[in-house]
């Protein structure tokens, strides 16, 4: 037989090897899932982010779109008239008529200040005038009041001064262009597909907002009709935003008899900020919008507006906004997977350890059966040697002879019979057949048997039960477990002080017990923990005790329950053991 530690080698190094395969396939599984999740994330985010830039460049056309319209001449606060006639229809001399600008009444919502930068390099401003001005026009004044636009025009001037605006314009209009013919390359390549999608959405965005910025043009162009032809300029290129420090322009260059000017309004950043923020909180809920100052950097056209230099940055996106909301059921899945794993891996080593243990017990029950077949065998060759040759001539000396084959034999029929028993019940073989029956015939059919047993080892039987208790069992059952227990006491109930062994009857309840009791040394706490199991006498144990393979008790126990009965080992404080089957009552 293969030794039990190398079995137990060979099983723990299959489990270590399945369970690092289940390991490996759980974490592979969650980064898959893992993977999964963020990339589902992902498309939520950029989904809303697309949403949200829509939006904001939808709100924000209509503003660049107006001041892409405004007339040149509306910068001027008064500006000659053309095509005006008296009141006899005789038309005026030009320079008689003069109108006012439509910006004179003050600056739109989201705009701190209209200007003009005139080639000297002075910033005026249609809405700072005199109030005496608007007074005789009819004009009313701007909500704001008169010298919080003559500082706003202060600060203007001073921005104008310090940057180049000129410059700022011609290497924005270049920078366009070099980062359009940029994305047109950029596109070829198949390996950037997202930079790919986010650069076709901004320059869908950026031709959505020139195409409303020509058609909001087209409407203003019947207002400045109303401004002298000489005074009608050739926009060279559209209105743009800038930076200026911390500042936002939107600005254009003009040309106007041949000389540039600068025209422009000055955007309230933080309000604007805050209004966009507000109209995509349902989106983006922890949304911020920065500004992007350099133009030749590379600002990632996916999430620039195409109206303003600004930048939206998504923060964090709820789950619940998006599909990846959804919890994943795969960590419910792998809980499920590694119970099992785990339960199937007990089960293993538990029915390992069964086999191991029932093969060990198994070697140590064919030792002791070996050990126990080999004394009576050899005291039969031995006694049937000596009679055959004629050696005792003696006829009490052979009776005592035959009396000593006669009890091995007795053992021999005993010991087999318990093995076959045992055997019977393990294959299930042996169905109980409960009568009912009364506890003092039970007894007088079997004590003759008892007592005769009791007597060979040198002791006495004391039966002590009354006749009128009536029970529901198997007699034979009933018989086969009292005499393997009064088998025991004889054998260990040798050589007491008190040669007595005694069978009584107690109830409790809907049972009664027959209890099997010797004086001898009784059974100490380590033997009595594996009492009842089977095989459990080694050879060794067997030839320091008495005789006997560890079967008896266990057969006894499976007897009683297969009758619906228990046997139970109870302790005496008085010395010996006590054996108790406890039976039910009819």
């Amino acid at each position: 037989m293969i030794r039990s530690w190398r079995v137990w080698l060979a099983v723990s190094a299959c489990l270590l090897l399945a369970l690092a395969g289940v390991v490996w396939l759980s974490v592979f599984a969650l980064r898959l899932d893992r993977a999964d999740r963020q990339a589902r994330e992902s498309a939520a985010r950029e989904e809303n982010v697309r949403l949200a830039l829509w939006r904001l460049d939808s709100e924000l056309l209509p503003l660049v779109a107006r001041e892409s319209a405004v007339a040149v001449g509306a910068y001027e606060a008064l500006s000659p008239a053309r095509g005006v006639v008296d009141g006899e229809r005789q038309p005026l001399q030009e320079g008689r008529a003069w109108v006012a600008s439509p910006l004179m009444s003050g600056p739109p919502e989201h705009v701190l200040l209209h200007f003009q930068m005139a080639p000297t390099g002075e910033v005026s401003s249609p809405q700072v005038v005199e109030p005496s001005l608007r007074d005789l026009l009819g004009v009313p004044h701007p909500e704001v009041g008169e010298r919080v636009l003559r500082h706003r025009l202060e600060q203007v001037s001073h921005l104008l001064r310090v940057v180049s605006v000129r410059e700022a314009l011609v290497k924005q209009a270049s920078s366009e262009l070099k980062q359009r013919s940029s994305r047109e390359e950029r596109r070829r390549i198949p390996d950037e597909l997202q930079w790919t999608k986010n650069a076709s959405e901004f320059d869908a965005r950026s031709r959505s907002a020139r195409q409303a910025a020509s058609q909001n043009l087209a409407g203003y162009n019947n207002v400045s009709n109303i401004f002298p032809k000489v005074a009608s300029p050739e926009v060279a290129e559209d209105m743009r935003a800038l930076w200026v420090e911390d500042a936002l322009f939107l600005g254009r260059r003009v040309q106007v008899n041949g000389e540039e000017f600068i025209q422009g309004c000055w955007l309230d950043w933080p309000g604007l900020q805050r209004w966009l923020q507000g109209r995509v909180a349902d989106l983006l809920p922890g949304a911020t919008l920065e500004p992007v100052k350099d133009a030749t950097a590379e600002t990632g056209e996916g999430r620039m507006l195409a109206a303003l230099p600004v930048r939206l940055v998504p923060g964090a996106v709820p789950r619940e906004s998006g599909s990846s909301g959804a919890l994943s059921s795969l960590p419910a899945v792998l809980t499920v997977a590694w119970s099992g794993v785990l339960l199937a891996a007990v089960a293993v080593v538990a029915l390992l350890a069964g086999v191991m243990s029932l093969s060990e017990r198994r070697g140590a029950f064919v030792s002791a059966v070996t050990h126990e077949l080999r004394t009576p065998l050899t005291t039969f060759r031995m006694y049937t040697e000596m009679l055959a040759a004629g050696m005792v001539p003696d006829a009490q000396r052979r009776q005592e002879y035959f009396d000593i084959l006669h009890r091995e034999a007795e053992r021999l029929s005993h010991l087999v019979e318990n093995v076959l028993s045992y055997a019977r019940i393990e294959r299930g073989r042996t169905p109980a057949r409960l009568e009912r029956v009364s506890v003092g015939a039970l007894l007088s059919r079997m004590e003759e048997r008892l007592s005769q047993r009791a007597l060979q080892a040198g002791l006495s039987l004391c039966v002590d039960v009354p006749r009128d208790v009536v029970v529901m069992t198997d007699p034979s059952a009933v018989e086969q477990v009292l005499f393997n227990l009064v088998d025991n006491a004889s054998k260990y109930g040798v050589s007491t002080e008190d040669p007595r062994i005694h069978i009584e009857l107690e109830r409790r309840g809907s049972r009664v017990g027959l209890s099997v009791r010797d004086h001898g040394p009784g059974v100490d706490a380590a033997t009595a923990r594996k009492l009842f199991e089977p095989f459990s006498k080694s050879v060794q144990a067997a030839a320091k005790s008495a005789p006997g393979v560890g079967l008896g008790l266990a057969l006894c126990r499976r007897l009683a329950r297969g009758m619906r009965a228990d046997l139970r080992h109870e302790r005496v404080r008085e010395g010996g053991a006590r054996f108790v089957l406890w039976l039910p009552v009819a």
